[in-house]
This record gives structure tokens, C-alpha cells and sequence, in this order.
């Protein structure tokens, strides 16, 4: 068997039977965030979220209450719809417009006669589980995952420390990177700051955050990420770390397989998430949200500054990582552990590793022999 304390090998990287183990064991097993519930807020709305190749949906119904499903028509399986979407009365497929309720009911299939052996009370939408965290929509195409709130229990507490209703933010502009690499490099980038000093020299760790008393710290099923605003400098982003109890606190908490709460000094805040769409091509999506008490040009001006400089670092470095890893010389050094949790630490790509393979191993542990 594999050491449980090295790194994972290239081949989980560069191979693509393992791109789809990943894609049916974790990412079809596990809590993806759709929207906000803001973003839903009125009957007809909807979001749609894909996870690898499924697109799902949530949609708020007559009554008011949420749902989710597979964003498949049961005809011909034509999306039923795109995007996000305003007050939809009911949902009609656009390829033979088979209609169907908000609760995913069908209610009408155009041309269908008594000899067409079709019962409209015996087809609905196949339905997703959901769940609501923090005013964040969430699902799951396993219907036996264990529930989102029983693997993040210390979150809600730490979130209410920067927000004392996260329900009440909204969304204001979203951006994203494509990254040329597997979805597991991107996140293990994420997820350590050994590569600030140098990768990010220039932007993060000049004028934004301070490396003193960084830390990031593996918790369950999560890593956090916490630090202090850096004063020294310049400024290289526009926030006021005066405007609340928190305002000069930086935290990122990860949550397993692909999503990140972010809350940046000043009091921005944004949803991280990686999308794989290949064994060697994930995109990096940042969505920015408020309650109104920051200007939106400030939030806007704040994630095209990112995009521009760490998002563009962090892009340039995973490419080329992939590439390495395809070499044929590639060998993982070792975790560079430091003192277990400071910026320069990799406990985090460690713990991220160990999650991976407590997820894969639900198939089978012999995947992971050779390492």
C-alpha cells in the first residue's frame, strides 16, 4: 500500500481513468455550492450549477420552498435551462416543449394522445438533494451523503464572527480563470502559502496580507486559512480595515472537495470554486458578495484587481506545474510540514491528500498501490 503521509503520485494528475474515479467517487458525492439564496430569492428564479458532466438546478417554487434537480428533460433529455433565470411560472423543455410544475411535475406533453402509453402523474424531474448553509445553496447527487451542516460544524460560528447574516449578502460580480491543470493541483495551491514569498511577492504579500502569523490549519473535512491585513506598505487593494470588529482579519475556509468561504479585510467576501471539466482543466470561479454596506464599484474594482494579479500569478504557475508532472522524470518531493502550521507549511496539501484518498478508497484501496 501506499505511505498515507507522501504525496500523491502524477498519475492522479495526468491520468484520465482517474480524472473519472474522482468525478463518480467525490464529485458526485459530495456538497457543491449553487448560489446564494439571494439569487433565488423570488418563485420561478433559478441557478444552475454543473459538476463535472451533470448540469443540476435549484429553482424556488409556488410555495416558496427550494428545490433541486437534474437539469434533464425526461423526453429526450434536453437542459430545461441555462444559467440564472428571473420567474418562471412553469418549466417547458425547448426541444419539444414538454412542460413541467415548478415541484418538477409533468404537467403537458404537446401531440401526446391515449395510445401513447404516457402518464403525465408518473414522470417528474429527478430530483437532487439540497440543503441551505449561511444563506448558501448547496447540493448533492448522492442521496445518501451525510448532511452538509454534520461536516462543517465549527463554520456557521466562525462566518457570524465576519457577518452576523450571511443570508442577508447579495451578489454582485463573478469572475473566472481558467486553470491548464487538474483540479487537485489548483487546490493544493490554494490551500499553502509556501509559494507566496516568490509567486506572489509583488501583489499578496506586498500590501495585502501579512505572512506574520499566518496560518493554515487542517479541520475535518476543511482547511483554514487565517491572517492579519498588512499595514506596513502601500495599500495594493482599497479596504478599511476600521469598518468592523473583523475588518483587518483575513479568512479562507475550505471546505472538501472544491469550495472556499473567503473573507478578505475590509469586509469583502467571496465564494471560491473549482470546477473540473477535464483531467487537465479546471475553472477557477471567484463570485463576489455584499450587504450593501461596501459599494459595488468597490467590489467590482476589488476582483478585476485580483483577477489581475494573484488570480494571473496563481494561473501561470498551475500550467506549468501540469506540465512537470507530465514529464516523465516527475517524482513528488517531499510535504515541507515547517512547524505544522505557519505560512510557509504544507500541512494543508497534506490534509487535502489524505481526504482524497479516504474519498477514492470508497471504490477500491488497491487504486492507490505504487505511489
Amino acid at each position: 500500500m501506499a505511505n498515507q503521509d507522501s504525496p500523491l503520485a502524477a498519475k492522479y494528475y495526468v491520468d484520465e481513468e482517474y480524472f473519472l474515479l474522482d468525478r463518480d467517487n467525490i464529485f458526485f458525492r459530495s456538497w457543491q455550492c449553487v448560489c446564494h439564496e439571494s439569487e433565488v430569492a423570488n418563485r420561478g428564479d433559478f441557478a444552475t450549477l454543473p459538476i463535472v458532466n451533470e448540469s443540476v438546478f435549484v429553482i424556488r417554487d409556488r410555495a416558496g420552498q427550494l428545490q433541486a434537480f437534474y437539469n434533464v428533460c425526461r423526453h429526450r433529455g434536453h437542459p430545461l435551462v441555462e444559467g440564472f433565470g428571473k420567474g418562471r411560472k412553469v418549466l417547458t423543455c425547448p426541444y419539444h416543449a414538454w412542460t413541467y410544475s415548478l415541484t418538477g411535475e409533468l404537467q403537458r406533453a404537446p401531440g401526446a394522445g391515449s395510445d401513447d402509453r404516457l402518464g403525465c402523474d408518473q414522470i417528474s424531474l429527478r430530483r437532487v438533494r439540497l440543503e441551505v448553509f449561511c444563506g448558501f445553496v448547496f447540493v448533492n447527487l448522492d442521496d445518501d451523503a451525510e448532511s452538509l451542516h454534520s461536516q462543517i460544524p465549527e463554520l456557521k460560528a466562525e462566518l457570524l464572527s465576519y457577518h452576523p447574516d450571511p443570508g442577508a449578502l447579495r451578489f454582485v460580480c463573478e469572475t473566472s480563470i481558467e486553470h491548464q491543470c487538474n483540479w487537485k493541483l489548483s487546490i493544493e495551491n490554494y490551500n499553502e502559502c509556501y509559494h507566496c514569498p516568490t509567486v506572489h511577492a509583488g501583489s499578496l504579500t506586498r500590501g495585502v496580507l501579512s505572512m506574520d502569523g499566518y496560518t493554515t490549519e487542517a479541520r475535518g473535512r476543511m482547511i483554514w486559512h487565517q491572517g492579519k491585513a498588512q499595514t506596513d506598505n502601500e495599500k495594493q487593494y482599497n479596504y478599511d480595515i476600521e469598518r468592523g470588529p473583523r475588518a483587518g482579519d483575513y479568512g479562507a475556509y475550505w471546505i472538501w472537495p472544491n469550495v472556499s468561504f473567503c473573507c478578505y479585510p475590509g469586509g469583502f467576501f467571496t465564494i471560491r470554486q473549482w470546477l473540473p471539466r477535464n483531467y487537465r482543466q479546471t475553472t477557477y470561479r471567484y463570485r463576489w458578495f455584499s450587504d450593501g454596506s461596501l459599494p459595488d464599484a468597490e467590489v467590482e474594482a476589488l476582483m478585476h484587481k485580483h483577477k489581475s494579479t494573484t488570480g494571473a500569478e496563481d494561473e501561470a504557475v498551475v500550467s506549468k506545474i501540469q506540465a512537470g508532472m507530465e514529464s516523465r522524470s516527475f517524482e513528488p518531493g517531499p510535504y515541507i510540514l515547517g512547524d505544522g502550521i505557519g505560512a510557509l507549511s504544507e500541512v494543508g496539501i497534506r490534509h487535502f491528500h489524505a481526504l482524497y484518498r479516504e474519498a477514492s478508497a470508497i471504490t477500491s484501496a488497491a487504486e492507490f498501490d505504487g505511489d
